[in-house]
This record gives structure tokens, C-alpha cells and sequence, in this order.
């Protein structure tokens, strides 16, 4: 169990996410939702994306075009369950 540097309580492990909605649609009618011209309901989509931290590796890659080489990593973290404190992190 690890302990928050703040406070000194237990601190639970996670990831962190992002929450992508895409543009809404209208929905095709004459008088839409609850009767009323022009109001739609929407059609957008709702995904989750983890997030992710790119870095160089300092070296250099490709045979006729050099460029630089990189490296992603999934983020993860701690959080306090007391103090709301987060500590994130890149691991390989």
C-alpha cells in the first residue's frame, strides 16, 4: 500500500483517461424533439482515450530521411483517497 506524501493516506493506484465526444448530429425532422422546429436530438458518439507521453530516445532512425526516434509510454498514477492528492507517472 503506498502512502500519500500530504497526509499520509493510502493512496490507490489508476490511469488517466480522456473523454472524446464527437460533434452531434441533428436528426433529420420537420419539427425534431418534443415538437419543436429545429430542435434535434443528438447523435454524437462518446469514446475514452488513455493518455500517453511521447519522448525522444536521442537517437536517430530511417535510411534516406533521418529522423528522431521516440518512444511512447502509458501513464499511470496514484491517488489520495483522503486529500484528492495525484501523483502521476511514465512507465516502459
Amino acid at each position: 500500500m503506498a502512502e500519500c506524501p500530504r497526509c499520509g493516506s493510502e493512496m490507490r493506484e489508476g490511469e488517466a483517461f480522456v473523454r472524446i465526444t464527437t460533434p452531434a448530429e441533428q436528426v433529420s425532422s420537420s419539427y425534431g424533439m418534443l415538437g419543436m422546429p429545429g430542435v434535434g436530438m443528438p447523435s454524437g458518439e462518446m469514446s475514452e482515450e488513455k493518455v500517453q507521453w511521447r519522448e525522444k530516445t536521442g537517437q536517430r532512425k530511417g535510411w534516406l530521411i533521418k529522423r528522431d526516434e521516440t518512444k511512447t509510454l502509458k501513464i499511470s498514477g496514484l491517488r489520495c483517497v483522503e486529500c484528492g492528492y495525484i501523483e502521476l507517472y511514465a512507465r516502459d
